[in-house]
């Protein structure tokens, strides 16, 4: 069994102006605590408890700020803009009468109980198991409003049961395209980044408008907006991995981009917002997936990125990547995307020195001083390597 936590954002359901300012007014007052007790050295803060400070809040509002600030949060912020108002597990608890969810919390006037808009079977099922306290375990509540709209955030902790993968899917991420998804058996799904790139650029110039005319809350909303949209993106690539990972019974094999922004590229592809690594939320999709896997009871690996798409996937040996075409050392010409999603199916470590480039196997150099990392070959591949080595 996997322990899988995650959030459900929940809108309420026909709030009306009354409900809308007391959640406004409690939002004041837990942000006004919040910026008070920053003003407060951090060892007298360990010290503070719910009845040495002065508040309208209840205690159960007060207590959890106290908490916060007693961490990390209270050392790295200086000023709160806004801070959420947030109860723990025992503060909150979730109704049902006839087919509407309710959930009731304290607040500036004291415990309400508020109706939710419940829209999607995934929410009602989840909400059935806290109910019914099926393996499932009830985290925290934050009440947050986002764009003009009231939602309740529950934080929820339930078991998964692991699933046993029989294949493996390579998922090669970038900016031309977002992800190729691949099965060892040349199975593939495609995600094309030019639509993305296209609206960076757009983002990018209109960007540029607003910083020169001095509009920077406009500038603001609009970071914010391309940050939703891309996440929005990332949130429809990620299920349709999820989708077909399941639909294959395997488990995910990805690159480890860990310090690419790091890495060598021109000035001129770094100012253009669509090809810039700056601006790539590979992370964001990579943590996407992770999580869609985990509550499928699947799990996503990470593997070196040198090399995965100039390797061939059918022999092993180092070959030629341009743009999109990758060749191999016999001619063999293919997609180089989907040649490295292959081999992320396939091999398990591609990391090697610059010298490996002659024609040898790096697959097969596990023997030489200068060996590959990982596993060795899969049992599918080790006769055709075999042949081609000799």
């Amino acid at each position: 069994m996997k322990r899988v936590t995650t959030t459900l954002k929940l809108k309420f359901l026909d709030l009306n102006a009354v409900k809308a300012e007391m959640f406004a007014q409690t939002v004041w007052a837990t942000t006004a605590l919040a910026n008070e007790l920053l003003r407060i050295s951090p060892k007298e803060r360990k010290a503070l408890t719910t009845a040495k400070v002065v508040t309208p809040l209840k205690s159960a509002l007060s207590n959890q700020v106290i908490r916060v600030l007693k961490g990390k949060a209270g050392q790295r912020v200086k000023h709160f803009k806004v801070f959420w108002p947030e109860v723990n597990n025992q503060n909150w608890k979730l109704h049902k009468v006839g087919s509407t969810y309710s959930v009731s919390f304290p607040t500036i006037q004291g415990d309400k109980r508020v109706p939710l808009e419940v829209g999607s079977s995934y929410y009602a099922e989840r909400l059935e198991r806290i109910l019914a306290e099926q393996d499932c375990e009830r985290g925290t509540l934050k009440l947050m409003q986002i764009r003009g709209v009231w939602y309740a955030v529950l934080s929820i902790t339930w078991d998964v049961p692991e699933v046993k993968s029989t294949e493996r899917l390579g998922v090669d991420r970038g900016q031309n395209r977002l992800a190729v998804a691949a099965t060892r058996w040349g199975r593939a799904v495609f995600f094309g980044g030019g639509e993305v790139a296209y609206r960076r650029r757009r983002f990018q110039k209109r960007r540029a408008q607003l910083q020169q005319a001095g509009k920077y809350r406009a500038l603001k909303r609009l970071e914010r907006k391309e940050a939703r949209w891309m996440r929005a993106v990332n949130h429809t690539v990620s299920r349709r991995i999820v989708r077909f990972a399941k639909a294959v019974n395997a488990d995910v094999w990805m690159e480890d981009l860990s310090g690419i922004r790091q890495s060598r590229q021109s000035q001129k592809a770094r100012s253009d917002a669509g090809k810039s690594r700056h601006t790539w939320s590979y992370y964001d999709l990579e943590w996407k997936v992770a999580y869609k896997l985990e509550m499928a009871g699947r799990t996503l690996h990470k593997r070196p990125a040198a090399y995965t798409s100039k390797i061939d996937h059918r022999t092993g040996l180092l070959g030629k990547r341009v743009g999109h075409l990758f060749t191999g050392q016999d001619g063999y010409c293919c997609d180089a995307d989907w040649n490295a999603a292959m081999n992320l199916a396939q091999w398990d470590g591609f990391a090697c020195p610059l010298s490996l480039k002659e024609a040898v196997s790096v697959m097969g150099a596990v023997g030489s001083g200068d060996g590959v990392l990982g596993n060795p070959l899969n049992s599918m591949n080790t006769l055709r390597l075999q042949a081609v080595g000799g």
